[in-house]
Order: structure tokens, then sequence, then C-alpha cells
């Protein structure tokens, strides 16, 4: 599994199936590896904090772009089909290359 739905319940978050998913974790190559994002599976992101998210575990699709940084590395990417895209803007020695979503593993 690519990315692991969970929906945001009181004390935390619990797995679920991709229509009820609040969030989305993802395990990416790179110095960020973890990722929970809030998403929405339907409708419009305008005014929301979330990234759209095309509902699949195994090729997942995620907009807009995902940048993190600690104040010294900047990480830059793109999500589609499963891949990650990593941009020209990145600080790190993935900047410019395109890898596969490593697998999530149990949380």
């Amino acid at each position: 599994m690519k990315a692991r739905p969970c929906k945001q319940v009181e004390g935390g978050m619990k797995h679920c199936e991709p229509a009820e998913a609040t969030h989305v974790w993802l395990h990416m190559p790179g110095p960020f590896p973890y990722r929970l994002l809030p998403v929405i599976t339907s409708g419009s992101r305008r005014e929301t904090p979330c990234w759209t998210w095309n509902g699949d575990v195994e090729r997942p699709t995620l907009k807009p772009s995902i940048r993190s940084t600690d104040g010294k590395t900047i990480c830059h990417s793109w999500v589609n089909d499963g891949q990650v895209q990593f941009l020209a803007d990145s600080t790190h020695e993935l900047a410019g290359k395109t890898m596969a979503l490593l697998d999530v593993e149990d949380m």
C-alpha cells in the first residue's frame, strides 16, 4: 500500500476506507519520509487546507505539490500515479529525480 487512508476521530487517527478519509499517510523517499496530509476525495479544496487525493491506495495522486522544510533542507515534490517527482527547488540529492512512493508500514 502506497497511501494509507485514515480519519480524524476523538483522540487521534483511525485507519479507514478511502471514501471516509480525512487524511492520508505517505512514505516518501528523501529527507522527510513520513507525511500525514489532510485530504478531500471530491469537491473543491478552495479555502481548505487540504490536498485533493484520487482515493487510490496503490497509485495515489495528490494536488497541489507538497513542500516541507526544517529550516535548512527543502523538499518540494508532486505525487502522481504513485510516483514522487522531486522539483528543482529541493535542496537534497533527489532534486530533479522521480521515484516510486515507498510502502506505508502498519502504523
